[in-house]
This record gives C-alpha cells, sequence and structure tokens, in this order.
C-alpha cells in the first residue's frame, strides 16, 4: 500500500494542462482542483449564514454540492471542464468567487425581508 494522497494530489493530469487561458486578463491558475475544492467547501459553509428558506441559499447550496462531487470525481481539468460545459477552468473559479464575495453581502442586505413600504404602482408596468 503507497503513500496516501490527498484529494487534490490524486493525478498530475488534475492540474491545468494548458500554458494560456486565451482569455485576454485571465491567468492560469497552477492548482485549480485544490482552487475549486477550497472555494466550493467555502461557500457551503458561508451559506449556512443565510436563512435554510431562502431560495438562493437551496439553489446555491444544490448547485455547488453538484459542482463539487463533479470535481472529486474528475480525472482531469478537461473532464472537468466538460462536466459543467466550462471553456476553461479558470472561468469556473472566477465564477466561484464571485459567487463567494456575493455570499458576504447577502447578510448586510438581507433580502430575504419584506419590503419596508410597498412598491410603486406602476415599477413593472413597460413601457412607461
Amino acid at each position: 500500500m503507497g503513500k496516501r494522497r490527498l484529494p487534490w494530489q490524486r493525478l498530475n493530469s488534475l492540474n491545468s494542462p494548458r500554458m494560456i487561458t486565451g482569455i485576454v486578463g485571465r491567468e492560469i491558475v497552477k492548482d485549480p482542483y485544490f482552487s475549486l475544492h477550497k472555494l466550493y467547501n467555502t461557500t457551503l459553509t458561508e451559506l449556512k449564514t443565510l436563512p435554510e428558506s431562502y431560495p438562493y441559499r437551496k439553489e446555491t447550496e444544490r448547485l455547488t454540492k453538484e459542482r463539487l462531487s463533479l470535481l472529486e470525481k474528475a480525472k482531469s481539468v478537461v473532464e472537468f471542464e466538460d462536466a459543467v460545459n466550462a471553456r476553461c477552468i479558470e472561468n469556473v473559479i472566477q465564477e466561484a468567487k464571485s459567487e463567494l464575495l456575493l455570499i458576504r453581502k447577502l447578510p448586510a442586505w438581507a433580502p430575504w425581508e419584506p419590503l419596508v413600504g410597498d412598491a410603486p404602482a406602476d415599477q413593472w408596468k413597460w413601457p412607461i
């Protein structure tokens, strides 16, 4: 029995197979598996600060758990990219970072609470 490996050390092919992303301003992530794994687990932890009944929390938890499962089953970066229909894993990492930033701002905004006042009668009327 060999040395036990951590999940992100499973295969060298989980490291990014590219030298460039092909997207201006988007840098290659040296260990995308580790980065995404950490981001997804942090997201799941941070979501616990939101009310359980809040639809955004429910849907984001479902999606994050689904992607985390796909990431853990993937044998390569390309396999994970295909599974989530992504052009490059660096985009997925950026999306996960943006989601985490939003989750951290939501408690201050409390969008699940009722409106402080009634919306104007013609708010949803278009064209005005």
